[in-house]
């Protein structure tokens, strides 16, 4: 009976370890086929390839919009890439507006937002003044602009606050007048298509109202080789998104003219359910009609961008929203922006259209359309125009 009883106790303990050694062996291979990448830090809303973290073929992106620690596990040929980073924010909040600003004695003024202030992940970073100054009282008063994120960078920026009398009204409006009098020097489109047009590029113009009713035929001799039309803008203060009231006309005319055409929306979106309300708004009026260039997002209200409460990320998110809309519907979408704005506020998008008034654009970003000047002057149209260069492939 000992015997047996013996017999059965090694048996178990043999049936224990062999148990123990396969699972420990499973493990092995188990964690053979786990490899754990760390210690890895990228910048906040930066474009990481996952194939060059791994170095393998595997096609995405990191999520880079979460600021702290991340994981992300990624399966390719059985084995488990599990990726420890860490997203960071080390860029500074933006302090733009000149150095010196005026009021008057006695008149209130926020200092703070007579600049811009924003931050590429804040949605409202902290802004304030330091120094003292005292609207009550004359005098040119020496003070700091600050802004800072909640990742502890900060900007600041000297300025000066001039506190003068109000002046008194002598009844005359020569100022105005004179004002009214003087004209824009403007510049014959012949001579920018000399300078300009290429074996790759066309020269157009894109216009609004403003340019009130435009004889096409007589732009198209001129030189026109394309034209972009503001079908119009909003959302206004009722809410309501406003068709130019020279578009209907612009695009029938443009079209018999056999014009190369592209639209414009000048855009107050501050979320991206706005941008695709604007975008479906713009695709309802076309009814289907053809375009030959794209349709440019224009959102160009940085005066009040304080207000909005949006970071730069949130505002390019509005953006792509507006241009994914129209791509969904079978529109080219772009951006349109100037150039210093595009460098500092804007994420880079796949087609833009850059607004930079110099004779030599050395403009470092991909785009396909370069606003140069505003004081064109074209045959059929009153008054000063947009002139642009389109580059094509």
């Amino acid at each position: 009976m000992i015997i047996i009883l013996l017999i059965i106790l090694v048996s178990t303990i043999l049936l224990y370890f062999q148990m123990f050694k396969n699972n420990e062996e499973n493990k092995e291979e188990e964690n053979a086929n786990i490899i754990v990448i760390s210690d890895l830090v990228f910048e906040y809303d930066s474009k990481v390839l996952i194939s060059d973290v791994l170095e393998l073929d595997v096609e995405g992106y990191l999520d880079t919009e979460k600021l702290g620690t991340n994981s992300r596990t990624v399966i390719h040929e059985d084995k488990d890439y599990i990726i420890n980073y860490e997203v960071v924010d080390t860029t500074p909040p933006i302090i733009m507006g000149g150095t010196t600003k005026k009021t008057y004695i006695g008149e209130k003024i926020n200092l703070v937002n007579k600049y811009l202030c924003g931050d590429n992940h804040d949605t409202k970073p902290k802004c304030y003044i330091e120094g003292e100054y005292d609207i009550n009282t004359k005098g040119t008063y020496k003070l700091k602009y600050v802004a800072e994120d909640i990742s502890g960078n900060k900007t600041s920026k000297n300025i000066k606050l001039k506190v003068i009398e109000k002046p008194t009204n002598t009844g005359s409006n020569s100022s105005s007048s004179s004002s009214s009098s003087s004209t824009i020097k403007t510049t014959k489109l012949s001579k920018y298509i000399k300078k300009y047009k290429k074996e790759n590029t066309k020269i157009g113009i894109d216009v609004s109202a403003w340019q009130d009713d435009i004889d096409w035929k007589k732009a198209k001799k001129d030189g026109v080789e394309f034209a972009i039309l503001r079908i119009g803008f909003g959302h206004t203060n009722a809410n309501e998104l406003v068709l130019d009231k020279w578009f209907k006309n612009n695009l029938k005319k443009t079209k018999e003219e056999n014009i190369p055409i592209g639209l414009y929306f000048y855009s107050y979106a501050k979320t991206k359910e706005q941008a695709r309300s604007q975008a479906q708004w713009i695709i309802k009026e076309l009814n289907g009609q053809k375009l030959d260039l794209p349709i440019a997002f224009d959102w160009e209200n940085w005066n009040s961008f304080n207000k909005y409460n949006v970071s730069f990320k949130e505002l390019s998110d509005i953006a792509d929203a507006f241009i994914e809309e129209l791509e969904n519907n079978g529109y080219q979408g772009m951006l349109y922006s100037s150039a210093y704005y595009l460098n500092h506020m804007w994420r880079d998008f796949d087609n833009t259209w850059v607004a930079y008034y110099t004779d030599n654009n050395d403009f470092s970003k991909p785009y396909i359309m370069w606003q140069l000047s505003s004081k064109g002057k074209v045959d059929g149209i009153i008054g000063p125009v947009d002139i642009d260069v389109l580059y094509e492939n």
